[in-house]
């Protein structure tokens, strides 16, 4: 091989490479040492014959990716005395930890994005054919991948060039990463390859005991400080050299490392920080974190190739207990398959390992469990520092599964105080609600022998942490001045909003998007600004609408999200949910959890079905063509008679469901009964009119108030024009019979009332004797409450029996405010309805009068 370099050099000058050929002469019983002492004579000689020849002439010398130290003398020629001028330049990745004196170190960033792509073209073997537009962007995707690490772009572009049709789409940008590290399944000749240069990076340190003990101190490093939508976050230099000494110092045989460390001067773990960086393993950078402006360092992984490098050898590690304690002989090849990270083995050991972070803040831990009112000035710390354990802290103990010390420690509220005064009221926000949804998801496993007995973290355990953190905010916005506080405050409170969503806290969840809301525009934002448009989007979330059915052609139909699915979903295990796809963020859903359930609803085990919160989305299961609700058992079904405008509802009869409860599914996502295909389940751009407490800022206030109040008081039987029902609390809204037209029964003729716009299509009402609000403009019909009854949340409807004897109207009157109130009921108004919590108490009813049978409802 170096006979071979020389004579290449040979060539390079002009010089004749007779001047080096085979020159050793082995006897048959020469030992390995004689045959060794031989050779380095030879290399000698060879090496001062190449002196000779480069004397006189101004050599430049490039040895390029070198590895090994003595390689470079082999090529100094230099040092020969010789009389002109030499350079050598050298690349390598690797430390030289005895760098030739006069030398000087030039340390090269990583590649450009420029660079990078045209150095992947060029290692592709394209030769001079141009990359068109499209080949250009995904190559720029493959380097970004690759994390601009030459390495990583020759090896994608190596796969490249064996594909031709690599780079014709994004699918195979998609699968580089994947198909490097594939733990289930061997490995192929490229990933080996990448694994063993990735090994040869640790070949500085010659001692293999000491070499792997760094290469499981970095893969240690990649399994404890890691969050699952973020495998390289940037974190505490000093916190993680603090985990490596307790590392080194827990097991035995890497205990023995330490002092073998030293021959390489390294004395301290921060010398082993230094290494990894110059290897381009790691990241560095300074940081100020918190409001003490402490100045410290973060690293970061470079790449998430080295990520999951780092997880195979701390799987290897765990798997292979004599893995330190081993030769050369008896070293495990860890590229002929890789571990499993299932094992049990290593998950015991990522427990462990999050264990020993946790120790290295017990004190604290102690001193907020001993008083959870007391300041701590972590800048005075000697020990760790302060970002890491106010960020990360929560997430070692549930890798740990410490479930109930973390439920207690996000229950302090002085740690929660903490985390806002360090990381500010949006980032403390943040960091809290994070910790509380990766808690919901995290599951309990004690092992009994074979056995495994999981504990699932139950929401009743989280939602007073939840309510900790809104309780603060709530009581901290009244303080804040600055307008950066309160911006910070109102993305705080939507995102609390949005978790408490998730945990169907509806009510709750409302008032965070209010308070929100409240904030923004006590800054001077107006309803342009995206601050309040994405805030009222949030508020419109909960405007939960009711199902109807309207016409298969009709612009409100709603579709369902996955309607092929659903056929086969005909179990309780795998249940479907009913979000659509018409309808983004939405979901069909029971409208009692958002509305307290009428009492007339709630005898005859009736729940209305409406359009709200994905999160709450009903999930169903198909037994031939019924849908039933896996929470309730309740089926789909509409509330009487098939036919346009009629309620859909939930409930358990199977016989009521059986004759108008049988749905098809079409391809769209549309759901039509089976007998009435021309309908579909859909609901209306308006909101449905409702009774509310008065007072509530959900009331109607009507623009005609007082011209309807005095002829209220001056009845006039001949006047039939009416009154526009137009309002003055919403602009360009009024009472409206919208688009669902009349439903017709034996005796009844009925319309839903809703509240919309444009306010030309407001209803023309007037008042009769006796009171009542008559429509004469739709067939003489009369306003009333469904069933009669007056209660708050009710429905208004509007209705005419078709009989001999018809029933009286119901009474209603003008309030001083502009409100309508019915006359039996004055606490209570028209309005929107209420996002209010189901309660299971008894509501005082107050009925007027008996209604028909057939129009229990109506």
């Amino acid at each position: 091989m170096y006979l071979t370099c020389l004579r290449k050099l040979c060539y390079q000058i002009g010089a004749h490479t007779n001047y080096f050929h085979e020159e050793i002469a082995y006897l048959p019983g020469d030992t390995l040492l004689e045959k060794s002492a031989k050779t380095i004579q030879t290399i000698e000689k060879l090496k001062e014959r190449m002196t000779q020849l480069f004397d006189g002439l101004r050599i430049f010398l490039i040895l390029d990716d070198v590895w090994s130290h003595e390689d470079i003398e082999l090529f100094n020629f230099g040092e020969e005395k010789m009389k002109s001028s030499f350079t050598l330049f050298i690349t390598t990745r690797t430390l030289d930890m005895f760098p030739s004196s006069g030398s000087c170190w030039i340390d090269i960033p990583f590649l450009r994005p420029p660079d990078a792509v045209s150095f992947f073209f060029l290692e592709s073997g394209r030769g001079e054919t141009l990359p068109t537009d499209g080949e250009f962007i995904i190559a720029r995707k493959v380097v970004e991948k690759c994390g601009f690490l030459p390495l990583a772009i020759k090896i994608a572009a190596k796969v490249a060039q064996a594909y031709p049709n690599f780079l014709c789409s994004e699918n195979g940008v998609e699968g580089i990463l994947t198909k490097q590290f594939n733990y289930s399944n061997g490995i192929n000749g490229a990933d080996r390859t990448l694994v063993n240069l990735l090994h040869r990076s640790f070949s500085f340190v010659t001692d293999v005991d000491v070499s792997d003990a760094i290469k499981i101190c970095f893969g240690a490093m990649a399994v404890v400080f890691h969050r699952d939508g973020n495998l390289r976050p940037w974190i505490s230099q000093k916190t993680v050299e603090n985990f490596w000494y307790k590392l080194l110092n827990t097991y035995g045989d890497l205990k023995l490392c330490l002092l073998k460390l030293q021959k390489y001067r390294i004395r301290s773990m921060a010398d082993i920080m230094h290494l990894l960086c110059i290897m381009g393993l790691i990241d560095k950078r300074k940081a100020k974190e918190g409001k003490y402006i402490i100045e410290s360092f973060q690293i970061q992984i470079h790449h998430d190739l080295l990520f999951d490098y780092g997880k195979m050898v701390a799987i290897e590690f765990t798997q292979e207990k004599k893995s330190i304690n081993r030769s050369n002989e008896q070293s495990v090849d860890l590229t002929k398959n890789f571990p499993d990270d299932n094992s049990v083995g290593f998950k015991n050991a990522v427990v462990r390992w999050n264990e020993l972070v946790i120790e290295c803040y017990q004190d604290k831990l102690d001193r907020i469990e001993s008083n959870s009112d007391s300041d701590f000035d972590y800048e005075s710390d000697p020990f760790t520092p302060n970002g890491h354990m106010l960020s990360w802290l929560p997430l070692h103990m549930m890798k740990a599964r410490k479930f109930s010390a973390v439920v207690s420690l996000l229950s302090k509220r002085s740690f929660l105080r903490d985390r806002i005064e360090f990381r500010g009221v949006l980032g403390g926000t943040k960091l809290h609600v994070l910790d509380i949804r990766e808690l919901q998801k995290m599951k309990q496993i004690e092992h009994e022998g074979s056995n495994a007995n999981e504990i699932v973290i139950s929401k009743t355990e989280l939602i007073p942490i939840l309510l900790l953190v809104r309780i603060f905010l709530f009581d901290f916005g009244n303080s804040l001045c600055s307008m950066e506080s309160k911006v910070e405050m109102g993305h705080a409170l939507v995102l609390l909003g949005v978790t408490e969503q998730a945990f169907a806290l509806w009510q709750k969840s409302l008032e965070c998007y209010n308070k929100a809301l409240m904030v923004f525009q006590s800054i001077g934002l107006d309803d342009s600004h995206p601050y309040i448009i994405s805030t009222k989007k949030h508020i419109d979330v909960f405007s939960v609408m009711i199902v109807w059915l309207v016409p298969i052609n009709s612009p409100h139909c709603v579709r369902l999200k996955y309607p092929k699915e659903l056929d086969g979903f005909s179990d309780e295990a795998s249940k479907l949910s009913l979000e659509l796809s018409s309808h983004p963020g939405k979901g069909i859903v029971c409208m009692s959890e958002f509305h307290r359930p009428l009492s007339f609803v709630r005898n005859r085990n009736i729940m209305f079905a409406g359009i709200g919160p994905k999160e709450a989305s009903a999930c169903v299961i198909k037994e031939g063509n019924l849908l039933r609700c896996t929470n309730s058992c309740d089926l789909l079904r509409c509330m009487y008679t098939v036919q346009n405008g009629t309620v859909v509802v939930w409930n358990n009869s199977e016989d009521k469901a059986k004759q108008t409860g049988e749905w098809i599914i079409h391809d769209d996502g549309k759901i039509s009964p089976i007998k009435a295909p021309h309908l579909c389940l859909g609901t209306t751009a308006q909101c449905a009119l409702h009774l509310v407490p008065s007072g509530s800022p959900n009331q109607l206030v009507f623009r005609h108030h007082a011209k309807m109040k005095q002829l209220q008081n001056q009845i006039n039987v001949t006047e039939k024009k009416g009154i526009p029902l137009t309002l003055s609390s919403h602009p360009n809204c009024g009472i409206m019979f919208g688009k669902l037209g009349l439903m017709k029964f034996e005796f009844v003729v009925a319309a839903c009332l809703f509240i919309g716009g444009p306010v030309e299509s407001s209803a023309l009402a007037r008042f009769s004797e006796k009171q009542e609000i008559i429509f004469d403009e739709h067939g003489g019909l009369v306003m009333r409450t469904c069933s009669n009854i007056l209660e708050n949340g009710n429905l208004l409807i509007a209705t005419r029996d078709d009989c001999a004897q018809p029933r009286p109207g119901m009474a209603f009157q003008v309030n001083d405010d502009g409100s309508i109130s019915p006359v039996e009921a004055p606490d209570l108004v028209l309005g929107f309805p209420e996002i209010t919590t189901p309660s299971s108490e008894a509501k005082e009813l107050i009925s007027v009068d008996e209604p028909l049978d057939i129009v229990k409802y109506y």
